[in-house]
């Protein structure tokens, strides 16, 4: 039976989930994840547990923080003035913006407080500090195009 190495294009079912249950993604056997081990696009850590398993075969590990979507980083939360926004809409703690800054790069936040002059803008990822439980079955392993 063939087992996933280093440069195999794999599909897979997938589901991640917090600690606490909650969904984080889910795909199921009509839309599987297609991944290239060792490209470096995923998870590096699934990618490694991906390695020699087979067809079929399910596995699920516990990324860390920083195997997922990095640490949280608390320089990342910064105060905006209310005044920086012109919008239709009412913006409360919860809501995600866009920020642009000047140097054309784009920002997105979570509004984690609020006053009457400034906005309490966290730019983490939403996922960020957190543990992710990652359950994946392997569909199929692809033949390796050849060029």
């Amino acid at each position: 039976m063939k087992t996933i190495k280093e440069g195999d294009t794999v599909q897979i079912v997938c589901e991640a989930k917090l600690e606490d249950g909650e969904l984080c993604y889910q795909n199921d056997a009509q839309n599987p994840m297609e991944i290239v081990i060792g490209e470096g696009k995923f998870f590096p850590a699934v990618e490694k547990a991906l390695e020699e398993m087979t067809e079929g075969q399910t596995k699920v590990i516990t990324l860390e923080a920083e195997d997922a979507f990095g640490p949280h980083i608390d320089d990342l939360v910064i105060k905006v003035p209310k005044s920086v926004f012109k919008t239709e809409v009412t913006l409360e703690v919860g809501s995600r913006i866009k920020i642009d800054a000047p140097t054309g790069k784009s920002f997105v936040g979570t509004i984690v407080a609020m006053d009457d002059q400034t906005f309490t803008l966290d730019l983490n990822h939403l996922l960020a500090g957190k543990r992710i439980i990652v359950n994946f079955t392997v569909l199929s392993i692809l033949e390796p195009v050849k060029h």
